[in-house]
């Protein structure tokens, strides 16, 4: 199972991943996985972003003037299988937004199968909580992705480990530089002002608990649980840079769905 699987997409979809601890790295899995179906895929931001990890192997349309880029998109996904497109460069080489608009105008195109976005900023952190300008969710998504590190458990509620840690003091009570258990996390990503911030009326929503590995799984196993009992009706657990990125996975229709052990 792949996370395209794992969460369900279907064949036209605009999803936009907000939160910590792995967005971008996420967002890219998913054009590769859009493209290893047939399906043509944007990747780009309506916050800053970055290029892949190592720089893109794809094309790179970085264009001020949005609708032109469109275009831009149009012309290289007929010969590309997906592209990465922004409004320019920013600073430390951070990739500018689109507007929303120019989102709605990439939605329209019905030769794109997923238009996938980073629509927050968490400062390298594995978890935060979104400021009052926070996130940049366009009304065209169709599914709204929280994303959390794993390796945010068992760390405390400082600067240093989490993204406006005073935002998340006042969301679940906590105290700054106590210890971010499962409760914290869950309670925050299933906050209509935390995870759920922005969610457009109509568009679906799923947790993605990533860097999950052995000595996380209980954790992240527990934060599951609680999403469930906060209504949050997807969970995905995960180690998107890994080959098999997914570990586990529930959903309403399905029970636990661990992946098959090795061997």
């Amino acid at each position: 199972m792949d996370l395209t699987d794992a969460l369900d997409l279907g064949p036209r979809e605009v999803v936009a991943l907000v939160g910590g601890g792995g967005k971008t790295t996420a967002m890219y899995r998913l054009c590769v996985e859009a493209a290893a179906r047939g399906r043509r895929a944007v990747a780009s931001g309506s916050a800053r972003f970055t290029e892949p990890f190592g720089g893109a192997t794809v094309p790179l349309l970085v264009d001020n003037d949005e609708s032109s880029l469109a275009g831009s998109v149009s012309a290289a996904l007929a010969t590309q299988p997906w592209v990465i497109a922004a409004n320019g460069r920013g600073s430390r080489g951070r990739l500018q937004p689109l507007a929303y608009e120019a989102i709605a105008r990439l939605a329209e195109n019905t030769a794109i199968g997923l238009i996938a976005l980073e629509a927050d900023g968490s400062a390298m952190r594995a978890f935060k909580a979104p400021a009052e300008h926070e996130p940049a969710v366009p009304p065209t998504a169709t599914l709204v992705v929280a994303v959390v590190g794993a390796d945010i458990f068992g760390r405390p509620l400082t600067e240093e480990a989490v993204h406006r840690p005073e935002r998340v003091a006042a969301m679940t009570g906590a105290a700054l530089g106590d210890i971010v258990t499962p409760d914290i996390v869950a309670t925050v990503l299933a906050h209509p002002q935390g995870g759920r911030k922005g969610v457009p009326a109509g568009a679906r929503f799923a947790v993605l608990v990533n860097k999950v590995s052995e000595a996380r799984l209980r954790d992240a196993r527990f934060t599951a649980s609680l999403l469930r009992e906060r209504g949050v009706q997807v969970v995905v657990l995960a180690r998107v840079r890994e080959e098999q990125p997914v570990v586990e996975v529930l959903r309403p229709e399905k029970p636990w769905s661990p992946r098959p052990a090795s061997g």
